[in-house]
């Protein structure tokens, strides 16, 4: 544990200090960005992942949360007429509900001008009605395990992937994320059903070790929904965790590049939860998924509020949000490598 830990912290401080970044990700091409808890940064660290990883990687990027954040982040006042619910519900529901819809996503940079260049962002618009999802889905999952179709329960599951796979083929993307719930079903289901992989954002709070703990549980307990439902359709693979993203580290700390005594405990705790469940890691050592990033501060709100990747804000720019004016201070710089550094892991 205490070796685990130094690692984490020494790799964090050479992330902050000198830019180090992996020089080979991990070999998958499907990631789900996941935590059963709101307010952890996820959104933000959806958005902001998305534009790193589009400069080296063409890019699908589906929003599957009724909350529809990184809608709004990649398409401001946009509203696509297409969205992810219009290709779900004749998935779920058949052809008697509509037409399965083609060309459903949309090139992010006509509405984002700072995703313009690298190689290419594609979005899949999330939509409010998604909040009615579990239900449907989970009345058509339950009729076809009650007429025993292993079949029908599989297909049911692997939907959204189908979906993904098909776009991502016709926008000849290389790489897919889904932001995904802070609830674990409906979408999010689907979500881990549909990844090889998930990047699992963890606040340095108890709630949110509570529920990196209920995530684990829920990816590997044999009595839980997930497992379950997978043993239902006849096997289904389970997505390996590929980060574990602590954020708002270090936010009471004075020392560059370490984190308060509360952010190492909490990470400790996190750690120690990883190793338990070190068989869901693709890493031989939990350890080495673990990234740490910053309480963003002012960065954060203005990236998220403007729209503008935090590798894009401007140092000692100034920016209005909720009627205040926020500066990007210096501490900039330090967000760009973190968030660098965990795009080079995917």
């Amino acid at each position: 544990m205490a070796n685990g830990l130094e690692k984490i912290l020494d790799r964090h401080a050479e992330v902050i200090e000198t830019g180090f970044k992996q020089p080979k990700g991990q070999p998958f091409r499907s990631y789900a960005i996941s935590n059963l808890r709101g307010g952890v940064g996820k959104s933000s660290i959806a958005f902001n992942l998305a534009y790193e990883i589009s400069r080296k990687h063409s890019l699908l990027v589906a929003d599957v949360c009724p909350q529809c954040n990184v809608t709004e982040m990649l398409f401001g006042d946009y509203r696509p007429k297409v969205n992810i619910n219009n290709a779900l519900q004749p998935m779920i529901l058949g052809p008697a509900f509509g037409d399965q819809p083609e060309d459903i996503s949309y090139k992010v940079s006509q509405h984002c001008d700072d995703f313009k260049g690298g190689k290419g962002a594609y979005a899949i618009a999330g939509h409010s009605e998604l909040f009615a999802f579990p239900s449907m889905l989970y009345q058509q999952l339950n009729i076809a395990h009650a007429s025993q179709q292993k079949s029908a329960v599989r297909n049911l599951l692997g939907g959204l992937k189908k979906i993904l796979d098909r776009e991502a083929q016709d926008k000849k993307c290389e790489k897919i994320i889904i932001d995904t719930s802070p609830f674990y079903a409906g979408g999010t289901h689907l979500a881990w059903c549909a990844v090889e992989a998930l990047i699992v954002p963890v606040r340095v709070d108890e709630h949110s070790i509570e529920s990196l703990h209920l995530t684990f549980k829920q990816l590997s307990d044999p009595t839980r929904d997930f497992y379950t439902w997978n043993e239902r359709a006849g096997g289904r693979p389970t997505p390996k965790i590929a980060a574990i993203v602590m954020t708002m580290v270090g936010s009471k700390s004075q020392k560059k590049a370490t984190p308060d005594q509360a952010s190492r405990m909490y990470i400790e705790r996190a750690l120690a939860l990883a190793e338990e469940f070190a068989k869901l890691f693709h890493h031989d050592e939990p350890s080495d998924a673990f990234v740490l990033t910053d309480d963003f501060h002012s960065a954060g709100r203005i990236s998220g509020a403007k729209r503008i990747p935090i590798s894009e804000l401007k140092v000692q720019s100034f920016h209005k949000v909720e009627n205040r004016r926020l500066q990007v201070n210096a501490s900039a710089q330090r967000y760009r490598n973190q968030l660098r550094y965990l795009a080079s892991m995917i």
